[in-house]
């Protein structure tokens, strides 16, 4: 009987893994749901232009209200190609970052940390507009306090939405940096 249970708790660990819930805990995922339900299927042959320009509405507006700071509510939002969002985590809190779907098909994530010595999970995720969603990589910077950068590629991206969750692990640290996408 306890043969059967391995082989069991086994192929149930192995699912996890292609299907990670790291990916649920962070409120990425219904902004990209919202996302696909306004824009509707993938079309890879469609001009960028459209979209860009409607962004470029929503982000006035929106840059209007909350600056996408500390008044921000939920995810922020991350543009490929469109240089550093700036932040700080405090202790036990989190901050995600939800990207456009993407035009490329290999998209570089770079999480600079410049201060502060909070130990900081980072778990980067593909949505796809099917509701398909896919854990691509994750990684704790160290209780240190010592600038560190990393760097991510996110390969197949295209058509897809990338999540980018941070969360902070520590009670009393601060987790200062600065993230793009590329």
């Amino acid at each position: 009987m306890k043969p059967v249970l391995m082989i069991i708790c086994c192929c149930s660990f192995s699912h996890c893994s292609s299907f990670s819930p790291e990916c649920k805990l962070f409120s990425g995922e219904k902004v990209a749901q919202n996302t696909w339900e306004k824009w509707g299927p993938w079309k890879p042959n469609i001009s960028l232009v459209p979209f860009q320009n409607e962004a470029r509405t929503l982000r006035q507006y929106w840059n209007w209200i909350s600056s996408n700071g500390v008044g921000t509510v939920g995810p922020r939002r991350l543009e490929v190609g469109e240089g550093n969002q700036e932040g700080t985590i405090l202790g036990q809190t989190q901050r995600t970052f939800v990207t456009p779907p993407s035009f490329n098909n290999q998209v570089e994530i770079t999480i600079n940390k410049y201060d502060g010595k909070a130990e900081t999970s980072v778990v980067i995720c593909t949505h796809e507009a099917n509701g398909n969603m896919q854990n691509e990589t994750s990684y704790t910077f160290p209780n240190e306090n010592t600038a560190r950068t990393k760097k991510f590629t996110v390969n197949n991206a295209k058509g897809k939405i990338i999540i980018v969750a941070m969360r902070n692990k520590s009670v009393g640290n601060k987790f200062e940096y600065r993230v793009k996408a590329d």
